[in-house]
């Protein structure tokens, strides 16, 4: 669920309070000693996350308090604590169960009701008083001078777990005042859907208020034991939106049933085709008991639609809002709001946003308004706006042909020049768009496209909705009547649309040049992964941080992270170069934080799992980094990204799996570059399984590796081979006649590692007659200092020099039993010689 600025304030100002009633407990004296119940300590436990066993300190255990039990804590150890805090927790203990109310609203995704901000802040206002508060005290004094800064929260609070049906519901309307009246219409929808009806819909005129009803009956049922579905899916077919002169098409709208079959499949987690959709969708109906609600409906009503709808598995449900009804559901008509639900709804709005000429009215004029308004929730929320912009209440009402353009007309006075440009912006650019995207449109900075933004939602020009790429972040769209007075008051002329056009063009181009460059090589550190234009602003910020790492400058690639984060905090790889910024700083600690939350981010996505994974192989988390990339693979089974798997199966010590997956990828023959890569790889595994197996006298389990390693250096080009694959391949040869003196008669393994040995002599004498006069061995012992040292041989150990090394980088890890190639040189007058020899393992 998205969040908005009540929401979202409530949350830091919740999180503040908890932050100072944990410190206040973490200074107490004698912190070990402190009462609290058994049954805290379990619950604490939980949320921890840590394993069964696992017994954590005290200090761990206080940063997953609520404030619930901090007050616990401080009220049964009093004399622990100053008088100003036990006086303060005491004088606000009546007012607990109401604060835990709005807590749970707000970290476990429900509506908000009318008075949790005015709860919220009256209880934060009452304790930010003495010196003890600090936490609160700062952010009651930032919400002050800069309250859109909670725009850029993500919504996280310590909390026990609760029953959670899966589910993608918007941010309901009502979510600002709470919902108002439809009991019966709202009992008899939740009715219908525990009942024995497949398909149930919400009938009624536009803004009558059919998207709110549904969006509560769905909140309730997901907390409802008795209805007990595996998902709740939202779709919406909303396609048009009204302007001055005629109807639009929202771009990228679901303009057929079968895009809104596809719409739902992949809100669920398929990945249909259109033409497989309808299929698809009805699978998941009948495995698993889901709501599927769809909104709007009345733009894609076919025959395929209704057949759809009766075919409808036992179990599953859907729910429709619409205009028109289809003839096979069992409707239930919404009309307008009863006078008193009126009232309600319009003494709400105007204590909530402080409109005093409103709130000073007595019932009879606050009745004469709302009969002129006809009980429609949408003007009522609109006269609000429209008081509290200076206008007089009659002149609002005297006639519906003019009251859209009193009320916006005056809001619009009231706009400041960022929030306007936006207005114009959106205008030109029609659809939903991220808040990055509107600061690249604007050249506005993060702070004051949040600011700007925030004003925009106070006055109702603009909504904040789920945003269908990323279920953390929100979009914006500017609302319906909005559009309809801008077109007629202050459209855009020509230049200023086509400037805007001309802004969102390079936008789109850029996000297509940044997903090129990044089809060619998705998986290079420096490349960013783009999903689409919402990305882009905030992509260009990391390719900045890119270059200051190119330039040997992390600390100013962390700047540039911190823009990329507060554009899009849930972008994944802002906090993916943030690691590797401080990769480089040497703060790995930091790093491996980053990289978590990256993934954290974007689990389903194969690069933000790569990324993590690579950087886990780095520090030498090889089971952790094995685990990342399956993932990954899971989700895009490159090449590169199994060669990274096979790499951490190496460094586990599972060499057969290295071979297997090596050998699959030697068959796909990308290119001699990647075979040399993946054979090498996969003959060092061959060696070192090999070599482990005889050392634990697994003669069996040594030619099985043996034959892999002949199988994947056979499957090779010759012409691709390098000398160091054919040395390994020697020392396979080499490995393969001693299993056959240690067969100690065993039938199998004497005519194996026989048929083994003559294959690959056959295979090098193919390659490379040459190559049958190698031999391999191990480094017997050597004097570092001096440059040379001895290979263990019969009947001599063999002399070699640092200088007859093929690589003489290879002596800096040269060691004793280490194996190696070479050429014997018998004619040395000093004794039996190596050359050209090479490290192998």
């Amino acid at each position: 669920m998205s969040s908005n600025a009540t929401r979202l304030t409530c949350f830091a100002l919740i999180s503040s309070l908890e932050v100072d009633l944990r410190n206040i407990i973490l200074i107490a004296p004698e912190l070990d000693s402190l009462k609290w119940s058994e049954a805290l300590t379990e619950k604490l436990h939980s949320r921890s996350n840590l394993s069964e066993g696992t017994k954590a300190s005290r200090e761990r255990l206080i940063d997953f308090f609520d404030f619930a039990d901090a007050f616990e804590v401080i009220l049964a150890n009093g004399a622990r604590f100053g008088a100003s805090v036990i006086n303060r927790v005491k004088s606000q203990a009546k007012e607990l169960g109401r604060l835990i109310q709005v807590r749970n609203r707000v970290a476990h995704s429900r509506p908000m009701e009318i008075d949790d901000l005015a709860v919220t802040l009256d209880v934060c206002r009452s304790f930010a008083v003495g010196p003890e508060w600090i936490e609160l005290a700062q952010t009651i004094r930032r919400l002050e001078s800069e309250p859109e800064y909670v725009l850029g929260l993500t919504i996280q609070l310590p909390s026990d777990p609760v029953r959670v049906t899966q589910n993608n519901l918007p941010i309901p309307e009502f979510d600002e005042t709470g919902f108002f009246g439809r009991k019966k219409e709202l009992a008899r929808i939740k009715k219908a859907l525990l009942g024995p009806y497949p398909v149930v819909s919400v009938l009624g005129d536009g803004g009558i208020g059919k998207t709110a009803i549904a969006l509560r009956a769905a909140y309730d049922l997901i907390d409802d034991s008795r209805a007990d579905y595996d998902a709740v899916v939202w779709v919406s077919a909303k396609s048009t939106v009204l302007t001055g002169a005629e109807i639009q098409t929202i771009s990228g709208a679901i303009q057929s049933s079968l895009g809104l079959f596809e719409s739902a499949v992949n809100e669920i987690g398929g990945t249909s085709s259109p033409e497989n959709a309808t299929t698809e969708l009805l699978g998941y109906l009948e495995n698993f008991k889901i709501l599927l609600i769809l909104d709007n409906l009345e733009t894609v009503t076919d025959q395929r639609l209704r057949d759809f709808l009766l075919d409808l598995p036992l179990g599953s449900k859907v729910l429709i809002t619409s205009r028109i009804g289809l003839g096979i559901e069992n409707p239930v008509k919404l009309g307008p709001l009863d006078e008193d639900d009126s009232l309600r709804l319009l003494r709400a709005l105007a204590s909530i946003r402080d409109v005093a000429l409103l709130r000073s009215m007595g019932d009879g004029g606050l009745k004469n308004l709302v009969a002129r308004m006809n009980g429609h929730p949408l003007f009522i929320r609109w006269l609000v706006t429209g008081v509290q912009a200076g206008k007089r209440p009659a002149e609002l009402v005297s006639g519906n042909g003019i009251l859209l353009d009193f009320c916006m007309s005056n809001v619009y006075d009231k706009l400041d020049a960022d929030a306007r440009q936006v207005l114009g912006a959106m205008q030109a650019v029609r659809g939903s768009r991220a808040q990055g995207e509107i600061a690249f449109l604007c050249n506005l900075g993060a702070r004051r496209v949040q600011a700007a933004l925030l004003q925009l939602m106070t006055t109702n020009f603009v909504i904040m909705k789920r945003s269908v790429v990323e279920d953390l972040d929100g979009v914006y769209e500017v609302g319906d009547f909005a559009l309809q007075y801008l077109a007629k008051n202050h459209s855009i002329d020509a230049r200023t649309r086509g400037l805007f056009s001309e802004r969102s063009q390079q936008l789109l181009d850029l996000g297509h040049q940044m997903r090129a460059d990044g089809a060619r090589n998705r998986y290079y550190w420096a490349t960013i992964d783009v999903r689409g234009a919402h990305d882009v602003p905030a992509a260009r910020f990391l390719v900045e941080a890119l270059r200051a790492l190119e330039r040997g400058n992390p600390d100013e690639a962390l700047t540039a992270c911190a823009e990329a984060q507060t554009l899009a905090p849930t972008y994944h790889e802002a906090w993916r170069v943030e690691g590797i910024a401080h990769e480089a700083r040497h703060d790995i600690l930091s790093a491996q934080q980053a990289f978590e939350v990256s993934f954290d981010l974007a689990p389903q996505s194969a690069v933000a799992a790569y990324h993590f994974g690579t950087f886990l192989q780095r520090i030498g988390d090889q089971t952790r980094a094995l685990q990342l990339l399956q993932t990954a693979a899971k989700y895009d089974n490159t090449a590169r990204i199994r060669h990274e798997i096979a790499t951490a199966h190496f460094s586990i010590g599972r060499y057969l799996e290295v071979v297997d997956i090596c050998s699959t990828l030697l068959h796909e023959a990308r290119s001699e570059r990647h075979v040399n890569v993946d054979l090498l790889l996969a003959l060092r595994a061959a060696v070192f399984g090999a070599e482990q197996a005889k050392f634990d006298g697994r003669l069996a389990d040594a030619l099985v590796l043996i034959e892999a390693g002949y199988e994947c250096f056979r499957t090779a080009r010759i012409e691709w081979l390098s000398a160091a694959h054919s040395d390994l391949m020697v020392r396979l040869r080499d490995l393969a006649a001693v299993i056959v003196s240690l067969g100690g008669g065993d039938t199998y393994i004497d005519s194996k590692s026989t048929e083994l040995s003559s294959k690959v002599i056959d295979r090098l004498r193919i390659v490379d007659v040459a190559l049958l006069g190698r031999e391999t061995s191990v480094v017997a012992n050597f004097d570092s200092d001096r440059g040379f040292g001895f290979i263990s041989s019969l009947p001599q150990d063999r002399f070699f020099h640092k200088s007859d090394l093929i690589d003489r980088a290879d002596w800096e890890v040269v060691d004793q039993n280490v194996i190696v190639a070479f050429d014997s040189d018998d004619k040395d007058g000093r004794g039996p010689r190596a050359r050209r020899v090479r490290m192998l393992v």
